[in-house]
């Protein structure tokens, strides 16, 4: 374990913030102006690696040239620096909050009006960059810092490229691969509109917990992105409204010319979109579904972290008395969750069964894909309360949830042939 140095230049360390691969973040306090600031310190084998140093202090030499230049209230202000120390530091402004990688997760996602919010001021902090002429090149929930008064400040430019600067830049491969631009994987020229892709790629996080791109591991991650596209956002999380689909899509277009010209242009279509987002959506209880889930046997064996992502695949439906869930004969794309209510299963016009909470509804339409017409009919006996679940929005989720429904979906079917059993032996025993 690393010692916390007392001292760094002149100023005071407080605490540890944060810490990555390449360095550590202190709190740390300007003894001379008694302010709080966030000082980022090299770790030392970074600076021990040959490579590694002459890497790592250009990246701090970029953040240094910054001093006094970023005067942006949604961009983390860059106060001092000495790259000639040992070890060299970057002083930046403090923010009190948390980084957004903490909201990327199904289980922990923001909710959308805030999303939406974030996403338009960050469009106008770097739209101010460009005009300052620089790319960040690393736009990634961490690199974006949710302040507790609200809104969003964008901070690490250590990676950042001026297309106005005469000193030499690091070119090549540089940023984070799963929120690259096709032309940055490809070590291309870089401008503006590679920072509107991973933008598009760092709101569709967000919003879904969910990479567009991603695979099992970076190459397969950069493949997807050259040659890909991504699920719709709704498919993942259909209570986003539909509209998010085609901003989204036009941000991580593969082509440059498909995308947005401007910074402008994508903050105007993200403003477009909060005329879509119901009251109803952004009102919603997750925290009381979670709970209603959780009690449930069905997702029994389910993480906390699926049974989020659960909430985001599916979308919270009603049925008044009488009305039908589902007829026979019929196509279908989804099935359901009986979340409260009693339902009638109905087939040929006989009764096959009544079926209350937790009981799942529709599935073999998920488990036999070549098959997509319903084999019964349901019909709500008193009003219901259901889950629905796409099979595609099912399909598209992560492999750990899949198979988690899979496995659930095998004890439903035991269980239902447990049962046959038993009322077969007793039809049997009374012969």
């Amino acid at each position: 374990m690393r010692e916390r140095p007392e001292r760094i230049g002149k100023y005071q360390i407080e605490r540890e913030l944060g810490r990555g691969a390449t360095g550590t973040v202190y709190l740390a306090k300007d003894n001379f102006g008694g302010t709080a600031v966030a000082l980022k310190v090299a770790h030392r084998e970074m600076l021990e690696d040959e490579t590694q140093r002459g890497r790592y202090r250009h990246f701090l030499k970029n953040e240094a040239n910054l001093v006094g230049k970023l005067g942006h209230p949604h961009i983390v202000a860059v106060l001092d620096a000495d790259v000639d120390a040992e070890p060299p530091y970057v002083v930046m402004e403090f923010v009190r909050g948390d980084s957004l990688d903490r909201y990327a997760s199904p289980e922990t996602l923001l909710p959308i009006p805030e999303v939406l919010d974030i996403a338009f001021k960050c469009c106008n902090a770097l739209d101010y960059a460009q005009r300052l002429g620089l790319v960040h090149r690393d736009l990634k929930p961490a690199n974006l810092l949710r302040p507790a008064s609200g809104g969003v400040k964008l901070t690490d430019f250590g990676a950042a490229i001026s297309l106005n600067s005469q000193h030499t830049q690091i070119q090549g491969f540089v940023g984070s691969p799963a929120y690259m631009s096709p032309e940055q994987i490809r070590e291309e020229p870089v401008t503006h509109k590679s920072d509107i892709f991973s933008l598009g790629v760092v709101i569709y996080q967000l919003l879904t917990g969910a990479l567009p791109f991603e695979g099992e591991n970076d190459f397969a991650t950069v493949y997807k992105i050259n040659y890909e596209e991504p699920t719709p956002p709704t498919t993942r999380r259909p209570e986003l409204p539909k509209a998010i689909d085609g901003v989204l899509a036009k941000a991580m277009a593969k082509k440059l010319g498909d995308r947005y010209d401007s910074w402008v242009d994508f903050a105007e279509a993200i403003a477009g979109l909060g005329q879509h987002v119901t009251k109803a959506t952004a009102d919603v209880d997750e925290n009381r579904l979670f709970r209603i889930l959780r009690g449930m046997s069905f997702f029994q064996e389910f993480s906390d972290p699926l049974l989020w992502e659960t909430l985001r695949v599916g979308r919270w439906a009603r049925a008044s008395r009488g009305e039908k869930l589902m007829r026979e004969g019929t196509p279908g794309d989804s099935f359901y969750v009986l979340v409260d209510g009693e339902a009638s299963v109905e087939r040929k016009g006989w009764e096959l069964a009544r079926v209350g909470r937790g009981v799942t509804l529709g599935e073999m339409i998920y488990l036999r894909p070549e098959r997509k017409i319903r084999a019964a009919t349901v019909t709500a006996v008193t009003d219901l309360v259901v889950l629905k679940i796409r099979s595609d929005a099912l399909r598209t989720a992560s492999a750990a949830l899949r198979s988690q429904f899979d496995q659930a979906f095998i004890k439903l079917l035991v269980d239902r042939l447990d049962e046959a059993g038993r009322r077969l032996s007793e039809f049997d025993l009374s012969l």
